[in-house]
């Protein structure tokens, strides 16, 4: 597809919707110079309203962990109303319940795909359904919608709904009749593997009579449409699911986000200033308060900081909270070394895992670890190091003839050294 025809396919898509809505959104604003301003000035006041109750959800949803939260309210009136100016809806519906990394939406949107009633929307639907996930009335469920949409043309649903009459799978007693005629329903839309089963079903009488002469016409049939395609999955099966474009971006600059919070904190000098500047603002923002309540309070004009209250506060609780769950030390040179191959940073770090500190948590077995991994390089205290931890089961499994293999090497690398001349 060429560059042009992928942006006509998105207008098509998303164009409308996006330009109306921002007509919608920023179009009463235009009358602020004409004698209509006292319209531009309501509608500002709306909008200003709508971002304040939207931060308010949002905070209070995210410090009572809401199953629901405002930001995943937004984003469905966002998606309804770009399809409800689309060109292809159901398309749009069933994109966006496949790339949903989230269940409960990616239901929401197929449930909106689904009460269109397209063939492909009832399809994936009845996918969802034959999963078993609802039990046999699920997959009785899930039959008559692969019938409605084997009804509207489509090819696999009516092979899915053939497999499931032949077998009994979601119906009382298999039907070997009425699964044949939907076998060749599908064959005849096109689908492959309906043709070869018939093709094999009349050569060997499975379910119906033999007949070689059906039976070569169906396997040439099945030979003109192969590659046969791959039986389709529900889309709320997401192990191949591309990614939500929405939640990457959000994803992408919340990771940012962090990141930078935690370069900032682990810094004395800028916590320091990130610290002056919150109180800097807290101080501003009282004072500007305090202002406002003594010069017109009989006026309400104190109302919009009443608004402001409470989600400065929450903002100023988590704020509190990420500061106090900041690293509280800088680059850990120590384990940088050790990394690096260095063998008495290794074997100082594993002291300091055997040992346990403030800054790394007792972990005998990673203390052996860096033991092991300074040994390996010739380091006779690693060496002893790691003689004792076998010896004693510290962080290994006790194991007498390892410690004895460490210990020897030790004392031969003590006498190796002491063997060395010393230089003038």
């Amino acid at each position: 597809m060429s560059r042009r025809a992928e942006l006509l396919d998105a207008w098509r898509l998303w164009g409308r919707g996006v330009v109306l809505l921002a007509v919608l959104l920023l179009g009463p604003l235009c009358l602020q110079p004409t004698p209509l301003a006292f319209v531009a000035n309501v509608w500002k006041v709306i909008l200003v309203l709508a971002a304040w109750v939207f931060a308010m959800g949002s905070v209070i949803g995210a410090m009572l962990h809401a199953s629901n939260p405002a930001i995943s309210l937004v984003e469905r009136l966002w998606r309804w109303w770009i399809a409800l100016f689309s060109s292809r809806p159901e398309e749009l519906w069933l994109r966006w319940a496949r790339q949903s990394h989230y269940p409960r939406q990616s239901r929401w949107y197929l449930d909106r795909a689904a009460a269109l009633g397209g063939r492909e929307a009832q399809f994936q639907e009845g996918l969802l359904f034959m999963d078993g996930a609802h039990g046999y009335g699920g997959q009785a469920t899930g039959l008559d919608r692969f019938r409605r949409a084997a009804l509207r043309g489509h090819p696999e649903a009516a092979f899915r709904l053939a497999e499931a009459l032949r077998t009994g799978h979601g119906t009382p007693l298999p039907d070997p009749a009425e699964a044949e005629t939907w076998y060749q329903r599908a064959a005849a839309l096109g689908f492959g593997p309906a043709a070869a089963w018939l093709a094999q079903a009349y050569r060997d009488g499975d379910g119906v009579s033999a007949d070689e002469a059906k039976a070569g016409e169906w396997a040439l049939a099945a030979e003109r449409l192969r590659p046969f395609p791959p039986l389709s999955h529900s889309l709320l099966r997401h192990d191949a699911a591309p990614a939500d474009s929405l939640v990457h971006a959000a994803g992408k600059a919340m990771a940012g986000f962090e990141e930078l919070a935690d370069r900032v904190l682990v810094h004395r000098p800028l916590r320091w200033l990130l610290l002056t500047g919150a109180v800097l603002l807290a101080a501003l923002w009282l004072g500007v308060a305090l202002t406002f309540f003594w010069a017109g309070s009989s006026q309400l004009h104190h109302l919009p900081l009443l608004f402001m209250t409470p989600p400065l506060l929450m903002i100023a609780w988590l704020a509190w909270q990420h500061y106090r769950e900041r690293p509280h030390t800088g680059r850990d040179r120590l384990r940088e070394a050790a990394e690096a191959g260095d063998p008495d940073a290794c074997f100082q770090l594993g002291l300091a895992h055997r040992r346990g500190d403030r800054l790394r948590m007792k972990d005998d077995l990673t203390a052996t670890l860096w033991f092991r991994k300074a040994a390996e390089a010739g380091h006779l205290g690693a060496m002893a190091a790691l003689a004792e931890a076998y010896l004693g089961g510290h962080g290994v499994l006790r194991d007498p003839r390892e410690a004895r293999r460490w210990s020897e090497a030790a004392r031969g690398e003590s006498t190796s050294q002491s063997a060395q001349p010393m230089e003038p």
